[in-house]
């Protein structure tokens, strides 16, 4: 064997049993994720609903990025980057993820929602959430608006706002 040859072979006999050591627990978390996601109905918004108010009361965001359509969210929520922008699924994951590490999720609970009976229409849920700041201990109370729009038979998450 060439000496090329001894290191290519060298470094694929160390790197192949790392990737597969790392590989079951991805994929485990994958496997749950689409497991959630095909628990929820996609054609019942109110089902869909459901699903995110359990994905932010578990402080998962793969689960809320799981909502997100082929297109992009704006987002402008209290304790996610700057004010307002529009995201890509991948982004709204990191995202979340940022969030959940910086504020305990105390509360998530959707007490309205609107145009439920109106398929032909955005729809959109009102939502109370409480949440503490791990660095400075603070609670925050804000009200959190969150849009569905339609991708074909699909409702996924068009927009999330927060107000005080």
């Amino acid at each position: 064997m060439t000496r090329e040859r001894l290191i290519r072979f060298t470094a694929a006999s160390i790197a192949i049993p790392v990737l597969l050591a790392a590989a079951p627990a991805f994929s485990q978390e994958k496997r749950e994720i689409e497991k959630e996601r095909q628990l929820v109905k996609m054609e019942d918004p109110l089902k869909v609903f459901k699903g995110i108010e359990s994905a932010w009361r578990k402080e998962s965001a793969n689960g809320l990025a799981s909502f997100v359509g082929r297109g992009r969210v704006f987002l402008d929520i209290k304790g996610v980057g700057k004010k307002g922008g529009y995201y890509s699924k991948s982004q709204v994951k990191y995202l979340f993820k940022d969030m959940f590490k910086a504020d305990d999720q105390l509360k998530f609970e959707f007490v309205k929602f609107h145009n439920l009976e109106k398929p032909d229409r955005k729809v959109y849920g009102i939502a109370y959430r409480s949440c503490k700041n791990n660095r400075s201990g603070k609670v925050f109370q804000d009200k959190v608006y969150i849009t569905l729009g339609r991708e074909g038979p699909a409702w996924v998450l068009a927009e999330i706002k927060t107000t005080r």
